[in-house]
């Protein structure tokens, strides 16, 4: 009878690597259940452990992960799952052609659920940049990410602070190019030159010069009715303006 052993036969030969045990209350043989996925052609796929390492080759670059990471995106949380024998290449891997630079910034996210930032300091807010990366996500299923970039949040995560302040004094510069390990700093300078008109002594006294209050009364007999002289100098008047760069963290953080 199938599935009945007789109580005079030998127990089957293992080939499996897997404990059967005998029923004593039965002639049947008691067979563990299989947590298993049943494959396209009808024979049985092992599971894919939350734990095993995952190879993502995206295009020309691989990629490792573990499979909890990738639940975040409809795509790749069923690709992975193990419910497609024809998802793995024959090293393991599973192949997705798609552009491996916008793929790690969406990656990153369902790691860490840390929105990708695309700013520099010089060139401000690279727009390409999240182009790209949001029709990786879209593609990927990952809705979050898509979201984030519909609603322009990036634009909320950085303020740029802009003062200006006019220079004239040459010995100023090295101070305002100072930025004190504050990376967050940027300068940018407009020089135009003016004509300054400057007080000449009547006596010719050089710490007189171009300070009218110093010459006292022997200054003023020595002038008499004469108008004040003065020199005209060209001058360099520098327009600087500094722009310092506030990150808002909290914005590019997934909550």
């Amino acid at each position: 009878m199938d599935g009945v052993l007789d109580s005079g036969s030998p127990p089957p030969h293992n080939t499996t690597g897997t404990n059967i045990a005998r029923d004593p209350n039965s002639a049947s043989l008691a067979i563990p259940a299989y947590n298993s996925v049943a494959s396209d052609d009808g024979g049985a796929q092992e599971p894919v452990s939350e734990q095993e390492p995952i190879i993502l080759q995206v295009g020309e670059q691989r990629f490792y992960t573990s499979r909890d990471n990738l639940t975040g995106s409809g795509m790749l949380n069923s690709m992975t799952s193990g419910r497609w024998n024809s998802s793995k290449q024959l090293d393991g891997s599973y192949f997705i052609d798609r552009d491996p630079g916008a793929f790690k910034h969406v990656l990153s996210y369902l790691r860490l659920g840390v929105f990708p930032l695309q700013f520099d300091q010089m060139r401000g807010h690279n727009y390409a940049a999240y182009a790209a990366i949001r029709a990786e996500a879209d593609c990927l299923g990952v809705e979050g990410l898509v979201k984030w970039l519909d609603e322009k949040q990036y634009l909320k995560a950085v303020t740029v602070v802009t003062t200006a302040e006019v220079v004239e004094d040459e010995g100023k510069f090295p101070e305002k190019l100072n930025r004190n390990g504050d990376s967050s700093l940027k300068f940018r300078y407009h020089p135009s030159w003016k004509i300054v008109k400057r007080y000449v002594c009547p006596r010719g006294i050089v710490v007189h010069y171009d300070n009218q209050s110093a010459c006292g009364r022997v200054c003023k007999n020595r002038q008499g009715d004469a108008d004040n002289v003065y020199d005209e100098c060209p001058v360099l008047s520098t327009l600087v303006l500094t722009e310092k760069t506030v990150y808002n963290g909290k914005v590019c953080t997934e909550v």
